[in-house]
């Protein structure tokens, strides 16, 4: 087994222990398949190293990264899928952020706590933007012209 195809087993597992939406989708794909799909944040359009830094900037995401890529590796091209897919990305990435930063806690009265759940927070709501602007729409019907190209 890889690195890549281990740390894809890894994100696969989270993907369950998270109950994310829409992770059967990886049902689908061996981790070995997914290891072609599987780019990271940001556009297929960017240079890698673009994408290695945005998503390390956001790995606590990177289950739901992993679902987004497959989503457009599987992109229908329409508006209304997308627009489900985005939905999909907000929630999922809203119970990342619950799980691992609730506002219930003892741990909120800590200073460094505050300041990594502000930092996640600020990260959550910038992807939330990024992913479903008219950029990432045009993104998504390229995904669904490559498909056919295919």
């Amino acid at each position: 087994m890889t690195d890549m195809e281990t740390e894809l087993a890894f994100l696969r597992f989270e993907c369950g222990r998270y109950d994310l939406a829409g992770r059967e989708i990886l049902d689908r794909y061996t981790d070995a398949e997914l290891s072609t799909i599987y780019n990271g944040a940001g556009p297929d359009s960017w240079k890698p190293i673009a994408r290695e830094i945005l998503t390390e900037l956001m790995k606590l995401f990177k289950p739901e990264i992993l679902l987004h890529d497959v989503q457009f590796e599987e992109s229908d091209g329409t508006r209304e899928t997308f627009e489900r897919v985005t939905e999909l990305w907000k929630r999922n990435c809203r119970k990342i952020f619950d799980s691992e930063y609730p506002l219930w806690t003892w741990k909120i009265l800590k200073r460094s706590y505050r300041l990594e759940r502000a930092y996640w927070w600020g990260v959550m709501q910038a992807g939330n933007l990024a992913i479903s602007c008219g950029a990432a729409f045009s993104a998504w019907t390229e995904a669904y012209q490559r498909r056919g190209e295919k």
